[in-house]
């Protein structure tokens, strides 16, 4: 599923939009379905907090699940991707649907995700799943190329309410970096390397911006 320059794309970069692969519409009309469902369900947890919807009453907020992220989290096509960078040897330990709902001020501050995972070593590949489309006007995830070589990125806590994570890269760190939008179709895919340094801006556009992470 991911031809030999795209998986050297994301051994360079720590990330790859892989162009042959797209999830047709009954699938993505079955998610947008589950999404919906689960949000319904979920009052309670903030719409971009939804972890483990893969399960019923996992951890660790209790989130009332749905099959069809179960279903699409075990397709064979994502796990020859994953395979593709990982090796055959793969564990899926964690779903996050991230829903950010039109005119909210939440957002993703500069961060490693291996910096909050008691995972080592760093061996995770996230993929990215955009079940709306999503450009950098409803807040499109951003990325530093290259970031994912380095471990010493240096992180503090920033506790403020519009930030959903708290170990955040100041900006002085990324002022002279390249900085790319991974803007996407509906049904189309990312896979991001643990360490890359990513964000998302908050979605001030009226549109929703919902996507699905597998973490393996």
């Amino acid at each position: 599923m991911l031809t030999i320059s795209e998986i050297t794309q994301y051994r360079q970069d720590g990330y790859v939009i892989p162009s042959k692969f797209r999830f047709d519409d009954s699938v993505l009309e079955a998610l947008r379905e589950a999404v919906d469902t689960v949000l319904s369900c979920n009052p309670n947890i903030k719409p971009d907090r939804i972890i483990n919807p893969h399960l019923n009453a996992g951890r660790p907020y209790g989130v009332k699940g749905h099959q069809v992220i179960n279903r699409v989290a075990r397709d064979q096509r994502i796990l020859e991707m994953v395979e593709s960078v990982l090796g055959s040897d793969i564990i899926l330990w964690l779903t996050h649907l991230f829903c950010k709902l039109p005119q909210t001020v939440r957002e993703v501050p500069w961060h490693q995700d291996g910096q909050y995972w008691p995972i080592r070593p760093w061996a995770t590949c996230t993929v990215w799943i955009a079940i709306d489309r999503v450009e950098k006007a409803n807040g499109a995830m951003k990325v530093i190329p290259g970031s994912h070589n380095s471990q010493d990125w240096r992180h503090h806590e920033d506790s403020s309410d519009h930030l959903t994570l708290n170990q955040v890269i100041g900006a002085n760190q990324l002022a002279d970096k390249d900085v790319r939008y991974i803007e996407l179709e509906p049904g189309q895919v990312s896979l991001r390397d643990v360490g890359i340094v990513h964000g998302s801006a908050a979605n001030t556009s009226g549109r929703r911006r919902a996507g699905l992470a597998i973490r393996y």
